[in-house]
């Protein structure tokens, strides 16, 4: 087959693209025949080394989580059959969307939203995963909430505004001068542009879903009302993900040192930090992909890309200027 794969860890260097061997299907898998992939931020951290400890890749590695396709053959029972439309969140120890064929567990697909196209379908599972596990089982997000999204026009972002709308919440989100309007129209109650205005303005805030971090941590976590949750999403990973993921609770704990100043921080405040990974889970892909049919959440993909261009979309994704989701059109390349 077909497939973008590392060489190693590192930037553009370690990219290549050329024949992988086909993946070898096992009891309580399905193989896909993979028709698009999207891209997500957390694939820069992880080529370059950043969770190498927890989540190492081993070389030639496909990376890649998010795919849509088609059923080719399936191992044990399973409620999917060949020639199922399907798309699903790859295991976190088991990327490898960026191939024309792709072995995912069969607990872990669900059928493609029937009113997009693949290439739509691919833009969801990790955000929408993310926005979905965030706010229902981290944050608890209740009707009426305010919530402050960062980074709202971005591909993480976009989903969260709709799906918190969609809970009944008062939804603030920022982004720059450009991308105005498309928050308002993607259900944003309050527009922030961030290069001229201060999102703690508009607070405080119940709840913080941060797809940005670094400086914004700090400031978003004191823009909370007291018993408010914040939310990060950019290499901040608390003990409780790491446990998630299958680490024994001491390695956990050590390897989410880093955030302890701001667990305390939030803890001062009379706040929560959290600070998930996101999990696989094709029952809650199956409940979005009835959102999305209602027409409750719309994905937003803005540029696409061919499966042997995976180092430009990764040099896109790098600006962190990206509006909406970038997705890998895995049937086309040069």
């Amino acid at each position: 087959m077909r497939a973008s794969f590392l060489t190693g860890y590192g930037g553009d260097d370690v990219m290549s693209f050329g024949d992988m061997p086909d993946p070898i299907i096992k009891d309580g898998q399905a193989l896909i025949d993979v028709r698009a992939a999207g891209v997500n931020p957390v694939e820069l951290a992880m080529r370059s080394g950043g969770f190498q400890r927890v989540l190492p890749y081993t070389f030639p590695q496909v990376p890649g989580f998010d795919i849509s396709g088609v059923v080719r053959e399936v191992s044990g029972q399973s409620p999917f059959k060949v020639g199922d439309e399907v798309y699903a969140r790859m295991p976190n120890r088991s990327p490898g969307a960026y191939a024309e064929r792709a072995i995912v567990p069969t607990d872990l697909l669900a059928k493609k939203p029937s009113r997009v196209s693949h290439i739509e379908a691919a833009s969801l599972p990790t955000v929408a995963l993310t926005a979905w596990q965030a706010f229902f089982e981290r944050a608890l997000l209740n009707k009426g909430d305010r919530v402050l999204i960062q980074a709202g026009a971005g591909g993480a972002g976009s989903v969260a505004i709709q799906l918190a709308k969609r809970a009944g919440a008062h939804v603030t989100a920022t982004a720059g001068s450009a991308n105005q309007q498309l928050l308002r129209d993607l259900g944003a109650d309050v527009a922030v542009d961030y290069s001229q205005q201060r999102f703690e303005d508009f607070g405080p805030y119940d709840v913080v879903y941060d797809g940005v971090g670094g400086d914004l941590i700090e400031r978003s976590i004191l823009s909370l009302a007291p018993g408010g949750r914040y939310v990060g999403l950019v290499m901040v990973a608390d003990s409780r993900a790491f446990v998630s993921i299958g680490l024994p609770e001491a390695i956990a704990k050590a390897a989410a040192a880093g955030i302890a100043r701001y667990e305390e921080l939030a803890a001062s405040r009379g706040a929560e930090f959290h600070g998930p990974l996101t999990r696989p889970d094709g029952a809650q892909l199956a409940e979005i992909a009835a959102l999305v049919d209602a027409g409750a959440i719309k994905p937003l993909v803005t540029q696409v890309f061919g499966l042997d261009q995976l180092a430009a979309a990764y040099q896109a994704l790098a600006t962190k200027r990206t509006r909406g989701k970038l997705v890998v059109d895995t049937t086309k390349w040069a």
